[in-house]
């Protein structure tokens, strides 16, 4: 019996029956395909590749793509051939799907055409594939042609393991009767195959395992079984396709006549409105899911929505990491409530689930207080479950290691041709049996014990695994901000950890922020547990590597300083203007421009800055000043949103959105050109490494390009108008002709770009700092580096640039302040704040203040004299914003509240927003009231708030459907920001005679 085989027999009895549903959460309606619709999708991909695929050898087809209405049928398809898929998430980091590729020899890729341009742009130049493709549908077939010289040692490497895998059978054949019966199963039978996976790395690099359907069909014909599933039943794609799991809910569903129900992978990390559309909407009965992604939901949604009296969840299955105790699922129930829980246990490489066990409702009714721990119950059908000793005996009481297997309970590992029936794996799990049932110990070496106290290590792996988690298990060579986590996770996360640990950890944000899990992990037991080798494996968790710049490392010493505006390159200078949030305008050749328009220049302006004297500030000793936020009246908001009594009302209203294929952390950037206002763009990149230009008024994308990584940078313009810079989290920096998206130039530094580059309007260089923990000048019209200068910590956020004086501001997540030489790069003074600066420097005529991550906004001189500080009661991540008269400073904090404060450091008012602000406010004119001024921010919930900066007076407020970490932008009456429903957003401000 195959997976394919299953599917048919139900598609034969429920062909009318609705198999799959897409929702997209998005104001489209679901979309629907039938079990019908689905087998003849299946059926005509099946025929297409067959007419295109010429196979030699192992029988498998790479799958690339998101979540979508066609997986199913795309994976059945695949499967009818018949074939075993390869699934490839183009999320991944390109290398490690190199690695998988590779080591796969996979000859020929499915690719969704939504994704074509990224997977030319990540695989070009590490792959060769036909110019040729051949198109079906929504899919394009890539047939790979192999010339790398490692891939043919691979494949002489197996044939040499298969040989002697021979020569092994042949011989003991010849020594014992009992092996003549040996029975193998062979990866190259035709019809073995059904798909094929890596593991995550934690005993070193990941394996490649080639799962027969002889391994898992038994899973999915147990769990129909075990869980009563009926053809009223609805699952959850909780998974992605890249973990096994996700076999056991597409395959579990659709052959027993369910139905599949499919979201696309960003509303997954919205925890309400993910409960929303599982538990309201599509009242999805099935849930397969990691304790992580439950945990997700948080106490009081689990038990008002997952695990309420009147939930439409019958059966609950958590797997893939410790199982939370009985007493903390007590707490998670609602009082009526009947869905059946269970723990399920297994590992890839005897995919996919191996035990399971049931809590009994007298157990999860009981009152009595138990923290016991849940045992891993009975093996799943053709399961073999044995704990062995040290000498690989198998014990029936004490603790041992967990060993999985069975007849045909078998997977291939690597280059493995062939593999005895009945092979035993070892999990690297320990477990002890006590009166014949098995319970969960954890891993290897996962029990120190340091100054009479013990530590299990699988604490501080789940403290370091549950903020960022989604619904599948993250690999240990996982970065922790690719497996959602963010800036705030990230802080949480360090708090965590030092409580479980008893102590500080010197270092370990920034190793949160750039590095692997793993290495969050190593670095936590090397510093609390210092001269002990606890070390899990270094192999897969190695810094990842960036190309060498071949430049002189300096503390300030200049490489390059003579002009740097060639004029064969720009003899004739764009007149435009710039926004940017924290209502940041840099203006060139605009004067009169900005006069018309009725705009500020900021002090960005060079026109400015060479037609006004501007006095240098005098050194300021006054007595450190301290706000208190609690001290102080805040505007209330009202209970509905609508607009305070009394002030003149503004309406939101969406003017376009456009997608950008995944979530949109950057904040936009939108230039004006001075003889051309109608051409204004916006430029702004997302998570799917897409930078994007849409025309402003329009809406229409005017040109994108797929860069090697994720983009949280926002990007910045040339001092000339022709270019576009932007950071990346592969470590580059791209110079992007404006008005193409063409790639200009590459700079390279050594870890992630977050930080967003600071043009200098004087000499057009640009300033950005790196994780790498280095601040960079970069010339790019000679394309080299002027300078670059170590900062003592990793750089998150934007530099800001102080003309008088001549100052450039970086922070870091080290916590300290520098002010820097921008001509030479020396610093100038530097202050350390104690705590992490997530926020951006920004400066005003007499001070600079910043953020921290201790709730304090700081204030200093332009000579690094601390003038005040202003307390908050949780951390600050948004950065400073001032008003257009430079009296005022606007900024949120985690404390869900805007708050506007002199520039002496007092409160003018606060203002109550629905959740964290994470966004920096944008200042700027009412068009209906010209005396007016007002602000635009956003919570991180997804709300637009914009209020009259004088009073803090709610004028309006808007609900975008995601959250939101962007930054608002303002221009004549369109506001412009980023979510992470994967849109960027243009709102037209209407007044109360427009709406």
């Amino acid at each position: 019996m195959t997976l394919q085989e299953l599917v048919q027999q139900a598609a034969s009895i429920y062909s009318n029956k609705i198999a799959v549903c897409f929702d997209d959460c998005n104001e489209r309606p679901p979309v629907y395909y039938t079990y019908k619709t689905l087998v003849n999708a299946a059926s005509e991909l099946s025929d297409f590749l067959l007419s295109h695929c010429d196979f030699q050898g192992i029988r498998e087809i790479g799958l690339y793509c998101h979540p979508g209405i066609n997986i199913p049928s795309w994976i059945l398809g695949i499967l009818q051939v018949p074939a075993a898929y390869a699934p490839i998430d183009p999320d991944s980091p390109p290398a490690l799907s190199v690695h998988f590729i590779k080591h796969c020899n996979l000859k020929y890729i499915l690719v969704e055409k939504q994704q074509i341009t990224k997977f030319k742009s990540s695989y070009e130049t590490l792959l060769n594939y036909d110019t040729f493709t051949v198109e079906h549908n929504d899919l394009v077939l890539f047939r790979l042609h192999w010339k790398n010289v490692g891939v043919n040692f691979m494949l002489n490497d197996r044939k040499e393991k298969y040989k002697k895998e021979q020569m092994a059978n042949s011989t003991s054949s010849e020594n014992s009767s009992e092996d003549k019966s040996e029975e193998h199963m062979d990866v190259r039978s035709k019809h073995c195959l059904a798909y094929v996976l890596h593991t995550s790395g934690t005993t070193g690099t990941p394996r490649i395992v080639r799962v027969p359907h002889a391994c898992i069909v038994p899973n999915i014909q147990h769990f129909r079984i075990l869980f009563e599933i009926t053809q009223e039943d609805v699952l959850f794609l909780a998974s992605p396709l890249t973990f096994d799991p996700s076999v056991v809910e597409i395959f579990v569903a659709l052959s027993s006549g369910a139905s599949l129900l499919i979201v696309p992978t960003s509303v997954k990390v919205l925890p309400s409105k993910l409960a929303a559309v599982l538990f309201s909407h599509h009242r999805v009965t099935i849930l397969q899911a990691t304790p992580t992604l439950l945990r997700r939901f948080g106490s009081q949604l689990i038990k008002s929505a997952v695990l309420s009296a009147s939930t439409s969840l019958r059966v609950l299955a958590l797997g893939g990491e410790a199982f939370p105790s009985l007493a903390v699922l007590k707490s998670w129930r609602e009082v009526g409530n009947r869905t059946q829980i269970f723990n399920i246990y297994g590992i890839t490489e005897v995919s996919s689930w191996a035990t399971f066990y049931r809590i009994p409702e007298k157990s999860l009714n009981s009152t009595f207080k138990c923290e016991l721990p849940v045992q891993l119950g009975f093996p799943l059908l053709g399961t073999v479950v044995e704990v062995r000793d040290t000498n690989g005996f198998r014990i029936q009481e004490g603790n041992g290691q967990v060993f999985l297997g069975g007849r045909n309970r078998v997977c291939f590992l690597d280059g493995e041709m062939t593999v005895p029936l009945g092979t035993m794996r070892a999990t690297g799990d320990f477990a002890t049996v006590k009166d014949g049932e098995l319970y969960f110990l954890g891993r290897k070496d996962s029990q120190i014990k340091r100054h009479g106290k013990r530590l299990n290590i699988e604490l501080v792996q789940q403290s370091i695994l549950s903020p960022s988690e989604d619904s599948l298990e993250v690999p240990d060579e996982s970065l922790f901000l690719r497996s959602g986590g963010d800036s705030f996770k990230s802080v949480r996360l360090l708090n965590e950890i030092e409580t479980l640990v008893g102590t500080s950890v010197p270092g370990l944000l920034e190793v949160i922020l750039s590095r692997s899990i793993l290495e969050i992990y190593n670095h936590t037991l090397h510093t609390v547990f210092p001269g002990e080798d606890l070390t899990f494996s270094k192999t897969c968790a190695t810094k990842r590597k960036f190309s060498d710049i071949n430049q002189e490392e300096t503390s300030g010493k200049p490489l390059h300083q003579k002009s740097v505006m060639p004029l064969n390159l720009d003899n004739e200078r764009n007149a435009f203007m710039a926004l940017s949030r924290g209502s940041q305008i840099l203006s060139l050749n605009t004067t009169r421009f900005l006069t018309k328009l009725g705009h500020c220049p900021s002090a960005y302006s060079s026109d400015l800055t060479s037609q006004t004297n501007i006095q240098k500030v005098k050194s300021l000793h006054p007595p450190a000043l301290t706000g208190k936020s609690e001290d102080s009246t805040w505007v209330e908001r009202t209970e509905d949103g609508s607009p305070v009594t009394g002030a003149e009302a503004v309406g939101l209203h969406v003017r376009w959105r456009s997608d950008t294929g995944k979530c949109v952390d950057a904040s936009p950037l939108v230039v004006i050109p001075a003889d051309d206002k109608p051409s204004a763009t916006v430029y702004i990149g997302s998570h799917s490494h897409r930078m994007m230009a849409i025309d402003l008024y329009s809406g229409k994308v005017k040109w994108q390009q797929i860069l090697g990584d994720r983009i949280e940078s926002s990007a910045c313009v040339s001092k000339c108008g022709n270019f576009i810079v932007v950071g990346c989290y592969n470590g580059l920096v791209y110079v992007l002709k404006s008005n193409n998206g063409e790639k200009y130039w590459m700079f390279t530094t050594e870890d992630a770009v977050k930080s967003s580059a600071t043009v200098d309007p004087t000499t057009g260089l640009l300033y950005f700092g790196s994780h790498d923990q280095h601040a960079y000048a970069l010339d790019i019209y000679e394309k080299k580096c002027v300078w670059k200068l170590k900062c003592g910590g990793a750089i998150f956020s934007s530099p800001c640039l102080n003309l008088i004086p001549h100052h450039l501001y970086f922070a870091t997540l080290g916590g300290l302040l520098l002010a820097v030489n921008p001509a030479t790069g020396t610093r100038v003074w530097k202050h350390s704040c104690g705590k992490p600066l997530f926020s951006s420097p920004q400066c005003c005529l007499q001070y600079v203040c910043i953020g921290c991550v201790d709730g304090n906004l700081l204030c200093f001189t332009h000579f690094g004299e601390q003038v005040w500080q202003f307390s908050t009661s949780e951390p600050i991540f948004s950065s400073p914003c001032t008003s257009i008269s430079e009296q005022e400073i606007f900024f949120g904090s985690h404390d869900c509240f805007i708050y506007c404060c002199s520039m002496e450091g007092h409160l003018q008012w606060k203002f109550e927003t629905t959740s964290r602000v994470y966004s920096t406010p944008f200042a700027f004119h009412n068009r209906n009231r010209s005396n007016e001024m007002l602000l635009a921010t956003a919570s991180t919930d997804g709300k637009l708030w914009i209020l009259e900066s004088k009073s803090g007076q709610l004028q309006s407020v808007f609900e975008l459907p995601g959250e939101v970490f962007s930054s608002p932008v303002v221009w004549e009456s369109m506001l412009i920001i980023g979510c992470r429903n994967n849109y960027v957003y243009c709102l037209d401000l209407l007044g109360s005679n427009e709406k």
